[in-house]
Order: structure tokens, then sequence, then C-alpha cells
């Protein structure tokens, strides 16, 4: 049972790591269409463009900055999941690793009881024979 909590925390850590990888494309994508825009505009602009043209030039960066503010949040907050589903995921190897050694334990323990148990019988068993030919 542990086992498969381990297994379950394990699968939803790597999907925090692949969510993770997919905001930081996005973030990255995000950064170099932002750098690509920038760069049109400067070329533009010194060809020369109207006032109107330059207001929607700027308009559009400031909505490709708040895009790239909000998916910079989205990397950090999928960052946070990602070490939080690491650190449960770690938690429960630890839990389950201690678990099996407690069992190990008791087993190891249960077969040497079973063994001395054993042994005092076969002890039993030859004291008898001894008394019986004593007796005989």
């Amino acid at each position: 049972m542990e086992q498969r909590k381990e297994d379950k925390m394990a699968s939803d850590f790597a999907k925090a790591q692949q969510d993770l990888q997919e905001h930081e494309m996005r973030q990255q994508a995000l950064n170099e269409h932002k750098a690509q825009y920038m760069q049109d505009v400067m070329d533009r602009g010194r060809a020369g463009v109207d006032i109107q043209q330059m207001n929607r030039f700027q308009a559009f960066i400031g909505k490709l900055d708040q895009a790239c503010s909000l998916q910079a949040n989205k990397v950090t907050t999928a960052r946070k999941v990602v070490d939080q589903r690491r650190a449960l995921w770690l938690n429960q190897q630890r839990k389950r690793k201690a678990i099996e050694a407690l069992i190990d334990k008791q087993k190891q323990a249960m077969q040497l009881a079973e063994q001395r148990a054993e042994q005092k019988m076969f002890d039993e068993f030859a004291m008898q024979q001894f008394v019986r030919k004593q007796l005989t």
C-alpha cells in the first residue's frame, strides 16, 4: 500500500516537472516573440511611423509585457509545486523504506523464534531418546 502511495507521488512529481517545462517553454517563446516584435518596431521606427502606429506598437508591447509577467508567475508557481511534490514523494519513500525495514526486522525475529522453538523441540526429543536408552 505504501509502495502504491509512493508510485502515485512519483507520478505526481513527474507530472509537475513536465508542467514546469511546458511553462518555461511558453515563457521562452513569449520572451522571444517580444524581442522579435521590439526589433521589428525599431526597424520600422527607423523608416518612420506615425503616432497612431507607434501607440499601437506600444499598446501591444504592454500586452506582451503583461503576458510575460503572467507566464513568469506561472513558472514560479510551477517550481513551487515541483518542490512540494518532490518533498512529498521523498517523505513517502522514506516512510515506505522505514516500514519495509521494520517488517524485515519482524520477519527476522519470527524466524529466529521459530528456529529456537525448533531447536528446543529437537533438544527435548534428543533428551527423551537419551532417557529411554538409559531406562532400557
